[in-house]
């Protein structure tokens, strides 16, 4: 009897830690993501000046590595998911619009409806450039997805989850708390998925918040493109009209 008293005391003190350390884990999680998420809106220039920011007039020069050539980029964001993406437009390159929960594709003159794929791609740029004022407005569900290694750096994940988008993983660098790279996998039918990335560098100042000013794309490991940002203006009052096309 002893002896089987003591197997049943054994079992249940198993079971007491098995059933509690979910729990503690869960909880130690919720005190990282929060206070990883207080270091960012901290760094980036203060909760208050990062909740102000509701639109972003930006304008530079695109490198597109796969066709060797180069080119004036534009783009335009507002809250309340509204983009306008402008790629080499000198060179009758290509316009993206977003406007909820419609996207168009074309020329500056001739826009047609987006397919799927690219809508959800608009969405999910949108979405990426949104943080961190997204977390300042606790605009999409977020966890914490702990320390992880890419390359030589230890980074901390954050997994985003925006209605229309792939699930975002978003890259800190827990010295800066700034973001170093967000990436999400899109479905490609018959060829399985495809991881889009894009790392950010050169970060400055524009109305008190820090933004930045270097994007790198990735396709897997293929390097698609480098976006330099010349000009970045916060809340410049972007009318509606640019984010729909002309009548």
């Amino acid at each position: 009897m002893r002896l089987t008293a003591m197997i049943r005391t054994v079992l249940v003190m198993i079971a007491l830690l098995l059933t509690a350390a979910p729990g503690r884990a869960a909880e130690g999680n919720d005190r990282q993501l929060a206070d990883l998420i207080a270091g960012m809106l901290k760094a980036y220039g203060g909760e208050a000046a990062v909740a102000r920011v509701e639109a972003v007039a930006a304008r530079g020069e695109i490198v597109d590595f796969l066709n060797g050539n180069r080119g004036a980029y534009g783009r335009y964001f507002a809250r309340q998911r509204r983009l306008r993406i402008e790629i080499m437009p000198d060179q009758g390159g290509e316009v993206r619009l977003l406007d909820g929960s419609r996207g168009w594709q074309g020329t500056g003159r001739q826009l047609v409806k987006a397919q799927p794929v690219l809508l959800q791609s608009m969405v999910y740029q949108y979405s990426y450039l949104d943080l961190p004022m997204a977390f300042a407005h606790h605009s999409f569900p977020v966890s914490y997805g702990g320390r992880v290694t890419l390359g030589e750096r230890e980074l901390a994940l954050l997994l985003v989850d925006p209605p229309g988008s792939p699930q975002i993983r978003v890259y800190v660098d827990p010295a800066t708390f700034l973001i170093a790279r967000v990436s999400a996998d899109f479905a490609m039918g018959m060829m399985g998925s495809s991881e889009l990335a894009t790392e950010y560098g050169d970060y400055r100042p524009a109305a008190g918040v820090l933004f930045p000013r270097r994007l790198t794309n990735y396709a897997g490991t293929l390097k698609l493109s480098e976006i330099t940002l010349s000009s970045l203006e916060v809340n410049p009052g972007l009318p509606a009209a640019l984010f729909a096309p002309a009548p």
